[in-house]
């Protein structure tokens, strides 16, 4: 007779405390291939998430050297950066004071007071 099988006859319960802990570890192991690709899921859902944006910054009045309308005097035009050659600002004016007329309301336009 085959010496295994001989050794599996006697020592028979050795294969229920084998097995037990050989089918704890096969469910640890099916438990953390769950807990990856729960994971992996929901990375691939954030990435998917279109992101928040914050509304884009405002223009900001910038001249051709690269300095701000800040560092141009205001009667000169000459550019107050040291080094720079800068002889005069050209870009976009920053917005002045707006004057906005009162709202009036459009369904009672033309339309004669009762009294």
């Amino acid at each position: 007779m085959n010496p295994l099988i001989r050794f599996v006859e006697g020592w028979w319960w050795l294969a229920l405390i084998f097995g037990g802990g050989l089918a704890g570890s096969i469910r640890e192991a099916f438990r953390r291939h769950h807990d990856r690709r729960l994971a992996i899921i929901e990375a691939k859902a954030k990435a998917r998430a279109k992101p928040v944006t914050a509304a884009p910054p405002e223009p900001q009045p910038v001249c051709g050297c690269t300095h701000h309308l800040s560092f141009h005097n205001p009667k000169t035009s000459v550019c107050a950066f040291d080094g720079c050659r800068c002889q005069q600002y050209v870009g976009p004016e920053p917005l002045g004071h707006v004057i906005a007329m009162p709202l009036v309301d459009p369904e009672t336009m033309g339309v004669e007071p009762q009294n």
